[in-house]
């Protein structure tokens, strides 16, 4: 099984996770996406990774906002006070398949609080994320 470097440009910012922020900023289409908080030096801290295969980017963040999906608001804002949302704007994927692999990277990377698991994919050896 050979190995695979995946090369990913997130979003250009991130955004606060409020209703008003998905209908102008998450992407209507498949993808991966993170629950974010900044501490007082301005450090990025990852609480959720967030795989949507079957739905839309919007679409699982709004399950989280209306506490249809774990972690919901509720949860997240319980373990930080301002939460931001980001998302994989661009990948080099050759299926859709293959945003398991970068979620489950990511999750590996960051270890956040709210994940348990890491998915995959199963096609690839080892998986790297680079800056695209």
């Amino acid at each position: 099984m050979a190995d695979r470097v995946f090369r990913v440009a997130m979003s250009e910012r991130c955004f606060r996770f409020k209703p008003d922020a998905l209908a102008s900023h998450a992407p209507g289409k498949p993808g991966v996406y993170e629950f974010v908080t900044f501490d007082e030096k301005g450090a990025a801290g990852v609480l959720y990774v967030g795989l949507a295969l079957d739905a839309t980017v919007h679409d699982c963040l709004a399950a989280h906002l209306e506490g249809r999906k774990e972690p919901t608001a509720a949860q997240l804002f319980a373990a930080a006070k301002d939460v931001y949302f980001d998302y994989v704007a661009d990948a080099d994927i050759e299926s859709i398949e293959d945003l398991k692999d970068i979620a489950g990277f990511f999750i590996g990377k960051h270890k956040p609080r709210f994940n348990h698991d890491a998915p995959s994919s199963g096609r690839y050896g080892a998986v790297s994320v680079e800056d695209a």
